[in-house]
């Protein structure tokens, strides 16, 4: 996965929590951290520091990492 795809892959979870509603408000945020997961997975296997960075900031906000040990 190219770095723009992974960049676009945190920006659509950015989404999914901007456009959540009270009565999805759960969904969607298992919807953005499976993307945010998926993104900093994609980021570790091209070794992209910064969009790691950038997917475990996003993951610790929504209140978990998901890091491997």
């Amino acid at each position: 996965m190219e770095p723009k795809e992974i960049f676009e892959l945190i920006i659509k979870a950015d989404e999914k929590l901007k456009y959540a509603h009270e009565d999805n408000r759960g969904l969607r945020k298992q919807q953005a951290r499976a993307l945010l997961v998926q993104a900093r997975e994609a980021a570790v296997e091209i070794g992209n520091d910064a969009l790691v960075q950038q997917a475990d900031t996003r993951l610790t906000d929504l209140g978990g990492t998901d890091q491997p040990g």
